[in-house]
């Protein structure tokens, strides 16, 4: 009854409703508190107020689930300019939400394959590995002998996202009246996110797509999609063992060079980018696996995948690899190639391509940064790129932290292909 309860329209909508409006009275006392001698708030003041307002968001997505969890996985992410007390409490919420017993979704995985399970499966572990926004994944073995897992939408997802997009939006606007802060851009980002998301057909072709690509690459894998149990709602994959990175001291103590991983991760999303074309849109910690002893990479999740259409690609990279070299005017022209339309003396612009690249020196939040006034329009294709290179940012923090590992091996990896460039047209 009580998770009945939960997928109430309106009991949903009021539960947001609470948690902001504590939230956004949490941090506008400390404001006013600023102005009031004797009253000023200390660091320590700031840190409680993050840290309260993290576990409410934890206790939001991992009672409500659905966009909540998404939200706080997106939070809980962007370790570069999000207080890590903020975002201590949402760590959790990468490989740890609470998940249904599959007695409760026995029906719906039957309803699904056509079958009864024990037709499908020798064996299905009744514990969850993993559990997140739309979906949980068990382990399981087919009845051929191969082991798998089994990743099962909710039954009410499809249902309940808008209802929680709409709590979303709703929010935004508050935030926007009280504290002048526009978020519209992210409610309309995790929107597009979780459409894509919700077609687990789509998902299944993009994981094949990409293990394709990476056939015979040693140090990478990607898991093998089982199509002929697979839906729209349900997806059987190749198990594979290996450990996030959701634990980078783990890691560390389990002898892993962070360094070098953090490189790996670099090569590999370059690689995706700019050389095939078509790449891995969430690279959250949870998503990532060391194998092998740490000698093997490997990717899941592919719910958010993403096409760049011909010469797309180069445009990026010819962009970034100039503004980084202090060539403002080259920059400028390579994003105009791809839809930019910078405007002004490209003050904004130049300040997202450093934070593209890990650097948040200016101070400013990277959503500012990426909608700032000088640039007319965000390209459409740009949009998830810019995102992969932020949480890339947030990971290399988490695994180095001090250094923008991630976006100087990427910026290594970019130099050649410019020069090479150059090197054409000059013959």
């Amino acid at each position: 009854m009580t998770r009945r309860i939960r997928h109430w329209r309106v009991y949903r909508v009021l539960r947001a409703g609470v948690t902001i409006f504590f939230a956004i009275v949490r941090y506008l006392t400390l404001k006013v508190r600023r102005w009031i001698p004797g009253l000023r708030p200390s660091q320590a003041s700031w840190d409680r107020a993050h840290r309260k307002t993290g576990r409410a968001i934890y206790r939001l997505a991992t009672t409500q689930g659905g966009a909540f969890v998404k939200f706080g996985q997106v939070v809980g992410a962007r370790k570069d300019v999000m207080p890590p007390a903020l975002i201590e409490p949402l760590a959790g919420l990468h490989d740890q939400v609470p998940p249904r017993p599959l007695s409760e979704l026995r029906a719906h995985v039957e309803h699904e394959l056509g079958r009864p399970l024990d037709q499908v499966f020798a064996s299905i572990d009744d514990r969850a590995l993993a559990a997140a926004s739309l979906a949980q994944v068990h382990r399981a073995r087919l009845v051929t002998g191969e082991d798998v897992v089994v990743k099962i939408q909710y039954p009410e997802a499809r249902r309940l996202f808008p209802v929680d997009l709409g709590s979303m939006r709703r929010s935004v606007r508050v935030v926007r009246w009280l504290a002048r802060l526009d978020l519209r851009p992210f409610a309309d980002e995790l929107a597009q996110m979780i459409a894509l998301e919700l077609d687990f057909t789509r998902e299944a072709a993009s994981t094949e797509r990409v293990r394709a690509n990476f056939a015979g690459v040693p140090g990478v894998r990607v898991p093998r999609v089982h199509a002929e149990l697979s839906t729209g709602r349900l997806l059987v994959l190749e198990f594979v063992e290996g450990r996030a990175l959701t634990a980078p001291d783990a890691l560390r103590a389990d002898g892993v060079d962070l360094r070098r991983l953090a490189d790996q991760v670099a090569t590999l999303y370059a690689t995706m980018i700019f050389d095939h074309g078509f790449f891995h849109g969430d690279p959250h910690p949870g998503n990532l696996l060391v194998a092998d002893g740490g000698a093997t990479l490997a990717l899941l999740d592919f719910g958010l995948a993403k096409e760049l259409p011909p010469g797309f690609a180069d445009g990026v990279a010819t962009m970034l690899v100039k503004g980084l070299g202090g060539d403002v005017a080259g920059a400028v022209a390579a994003a105009r190639t791809i839809g930019f339309d910078p405007a002004g003396d490209h003050a904004e612009f130049t300040e997202m391509l450093k934070m593209l690249m890990g650097d948040m020196s200016s101070g400013k939040n990277a959503l500012e940064v990426l909608r700032g006034a000088s640039m007319k329009d965000i390209p459409g294709h740009f949009t998830l790129i810019g995102r992969v290179m932020i949480l890339l940012n947030g990971l290399s923090h988490s695994l180095v932290p001090g250094e923008r590992v991630i976006a100087q091996a990427i910026a290594r990896r970019l130099a050649p292909r410019i020069f090479a460039a150059k090197s054409k047209i000059s013959a």
